[in-house]
């Protein structure tokens, strides 16, 4: 069984206004690293694509950050979506039409390279754009969505926190490295 798992990025406030802005909800909020935080909501986790698009759009908007809302499932599909001013700015499938029966197995659909490496300060659009459009399918493509995610996470310069990781991974002890129990706030 491979990794299922959904959490949010976002670049510039801080891991007390993030909690803050999460009242209410039941999350766990990493330290800040490199300028950027990651939530894992408990919620998120049952990867509904409205409670993730609607907690994305909402701390984007509040808090005036880029948010990237990232999700993968069982290791087949990486999917995200950035907010910028609480707007969809950007959305990306590893594997679109993986759920329809009838659909051929495709390429990569979405993703802006621009618009992340901007959003979160890198420099590296070639890469980035790389590591979008390497499907699957592909000799020398991933072979686990964890894997896309993790050059993604590394080209962009953002915390790996997020990687391999969801609320109920982490509220159950499996931490991303370079975290302890105490680095975390929970809401």
């Amino acid at each position: 069984m491979g990794n299922f798992y959904t959490n949010y990025t976002l670049r510039g406030p801080s891991q007390q206004e993030v909690v803050a802005a999460l009242a209410g909800r039941s999350t766990i909020v990493t330290p800040a690293q490199d300028g950027c935080v990651v939530v894992f909501d408990e919620e998120s986790d049952e990867q509904d694509s409205e409670v993730i698009t609607g907690l994305a759009s909402r701390l984007s908007r509040v808090l005036r950050c880029p948010v990237l809302a990232a999700l993968n499932r069982d290791d087949d599909i990486f999917w995200y979506q950035l907010y910028l001013h609480g707007e969809l700015a950007d959305e990306y499938d590893s594997s679109p039409g993986y759920f329809d029966p009838s659909a051929e197995p495709s390429g990569p659909a979405g993703g802006d390279a621009q618009k992340l490496c901007s959003a979160f300060g890198a420099s590296t659009v070639a890469e980035v754009e790389s590591i979008l459009r390497k499907s699957s399918f592909d000799e020398g493509g991933y072979s686990l969505a964890v894997e896309q995610h993790t050059e993604l996470v590394r080209a962009l310069g953002i915390p790996p926190f997020g990687v391999g990781a969801g609320f109920r991974y982490v509220s159950e002890g499996e931490l991303p490295e370079g975290l302890n129990e105490d680095d975390l706030l929970r809401s």
